[in-house]
């Protein structure tokens, strides 16, 4: 892939993004350590997060990605 395809790759997938809302429960006490990439508020054992990507399992999937570091 040449530069000019990477960029053309890179300016769709901007364009594409979409934010998606995902709430889920935790089963235990999340260590954070460092910068949380996006929008995320915890009440009670409830996890909100507000994620840009392409599509919803995307957005799930970097959730999902991303609750393995606060629970290791």
């Amino acid at each position: 892939m040449n530069s000019i395809e990477l960029a053309n790759a890179l300016i769709n997938r901007a364009k594409n993004l979409q934010e998606f809302t995902i709430t889920t429960k935790l089963a235990g006490k999340p260590k954070f350590n460092g910068t949380v990439p996006f929008d995320l508020t915890i009440k009670g054992n409830i996890l909100t997060a507000k994620i840009l990507a392409e599509n919803a399992d995307e957005a799930n999937s970097i959730l999902d990605s991303y609750l393995k570091t606060l629970f290791e």
